[in-house]
């Protein structure tokens, strides 16, 4: 795989995570952006609904969340119901696939195999499709 540009963000909102992954990805996709980006962040706590969730996956009202100051979000990836809080290291990688090979399952293969989102014997784990930074 490519080198990635590297943006560390610290801490931040994930509206406002969001709207930069969505213009790196047009500016990406416009060829304004010559290099693949690895976005990495830390959220405020927040749950992101991909469009796998189903009725009763969120356990936990929107009224009790709201409470305690967790967001809510649904978003268009794939998936279920995902927790981000402060301490998590997230990566988003927005990433021209026509400079690679055209197939998102193969990218997500080689993601988890290329990182430290391995188990104790180095294998990759089918069950994670996240990508772990040890540090």
């Amino acid at each position: 795989m490519k080198d990635f540009l590297v943006l560390d963000l610290g801490l931040r909102s994930y509206a406002e995570a969001l709207s930069l992954q969505r213009a790196l990805a047009a500016a990406r996709i416009a060829k304004r952006v010559e290099q693949d980006v690895l976005v990495l962040v830390e959220h405020p706590p927040v749950i992101t609904l991909g469009r796998s969730t189903k009725a009763g996956n969120l356990l936990a009202s929107e009224a009790l969340l709201a409470a305690r100051g967790v967001e809510l979000y649904e978003v268009e990836r794939g998936g279920d119901v995902t927790f981000h809080g402060p301490g998590q290291l997230v990566g988003y990688p927005i990433v021209d696939l026509t400079e690679h090979k055209q197939d998102l399952h193969w990218y997500l293969r080689q993601a988890t195999r290329a990182g430290p989102a391995s188990g104790p014997t180095g294998a990759s784990s089918p069950a994670s499709a996240c990508m772990r930074v040890a540090g």
